[in-house]
């Protein structure tokens, strides 16, 4: 029976604890617990006394279950350093594509085939003072090409757009040539030729530059041949009076030979048309020998030889003549300045040759 109330006992402390614990009190529980004091009463009962020892420390091995201690505070809860975040990577900077340079534009220019074009003046079928419509300056915009005279001046003026340039004591405007001299600058030329006296003609070069009508060089009869090529006009009183031409190019209407080249004759000229030509002094007939070269050695032409004069130089000091044979032959040509006129071999041509003709 004693037994029984003992283990009684034990069991309400047991419960007590826990429904101490449960209602948020401390309670400690140690690993060092006193051993209950047994006390045996004077009717023979033994009381069971259990101690809770009191401590201001709490050992290492206590386990805190709750807190019931007013002074006590909670501990910190350290805080959580945030992470460093990690540098964000760097893109790489994809390297820098060369842009291919563009090619240089080209420049516009109109339609250059439709040169070169001419204009003669003293063509009865034409009656507008209206030469060309043309883009001279190549701006893309087309420009009227006209002239006008004024009598009383004795002037021709040629007019581009709403420019003029004025060519004084002028007889006779005799033509225009609208023609592309040189294919680097960006406008096209205009060959105005004047009649200044008795067919004497002085051909002058025009363009527009920088929106400005400019007058260029002025040279020789220059004109369209048949061909299509631009050439420069020139005469001469050796053996007569004969013209001959060189190619000219560029804006300065220079000539690529020293030579002027006259009219050629064909066998037909010394066939049919012999008497005609002899006549007009185009064919000549040697009354003399003649030193000359031939292939570039020293010769003689006999008397009685007929030639034509194919060739002459700038300086009037050469000319080339062919002969009927077909022999081409170098002729050295003197001026004898008292008397006017020109010598070979020493005599004056005159007694050198029949059939010597002027033109005026």
């Amino acid at each position: 029976m004693r037994k029984i109330i003992v283990l009684s006992l034990c069991l309400l402390m047991l419960l007590s604890v826990a429904c101490v614990n449960s209602s948020g009190d401390e309670a400690i529980i140690t690993n060092q617990t006193a051993a209950p004091e047994k006390t045996e009463q004077a009717d023979g009962s033994i009381v069971v006394k259990t101690e809770v020892p009191q401590s201001a420390e709490a050992s290492e091995d206590e386990i805190t279950v709750g807190t019931s201690m007013p002074d006590a505070q909670p501990s910190p809860v350290p805080e959580t350093e945030a992470p460093t975040p990690e540098p964000e990577a760097e893109t790489p900077t994809p390297p820098a594509t060369e842009e291919p340079t563009p090619a240089p534009a080209t420049p516009y220019a109109p339609d250059l085939s439709l040169l070169p074009q001419q204009y003669q003046v003293h063509d009865a079928s034409l009656t507008e003072d209206v030469l060309f419509r043309f883009d001279v300056d190549f701006d893309g915009e087309e420009e009227t090409i006209s002239y006008r005279l004024d009598f009383d001046d004795d002037t021709t003026y040629i007019v581009v757009g709403d420019q003029e340039v004025a060519f004084t004591e002028s007889s006779m405007f005799d033509r225009a040539i609208l023609i592309d001299l040189d294919p680097e600058t960006p406008w096209v030329n205009l060959l105005v030729v004047i009649d200044w006296a008795s067919d004497d003609y002085v051909t002058t070069e025009v363009h527009m530059e920088d929106g400005k009508l400019v007058k260029g060089v002025e040279r020789e009869d220059v004109y369209l041949a048949e061909d299509g090529i631009l050439r420069v006009s020139e005469r001469t009183d050796i053996l007569g009076t004969n013209s001959g031409s060189r190619i000219v190019h560029g804006e300065k209407l220079e000539s690529d030979s020293e030579w002027f080249e006259c009219r050629k004759l064909t066998k037909n000229d010394f066939t049919v048309d012999r008497k005609i030509n002899i006549e007009c002094g185009i064919l000549l007939h040697s009354k003399r020998k003649i030193k000359c070269k031939i292939d570039g050695n020293a010769a003689t032409l006999k008397k009685g030889t007929y030639l034509y004069m194919t060739r002459f130089h700038e300086s009037r000091q050469l000319i080339e003549v062919c002969t009927e044979d077909g022999q081409i032959a170098l002729i050295t040509v003197d001026y004898d300045p008292d008397e006017y006129t020109y010598t070979i071999n020493g005599y004056p041509q005159n007694k050198v040759f029949d059939n010597i003709c002027y033109a005026d």
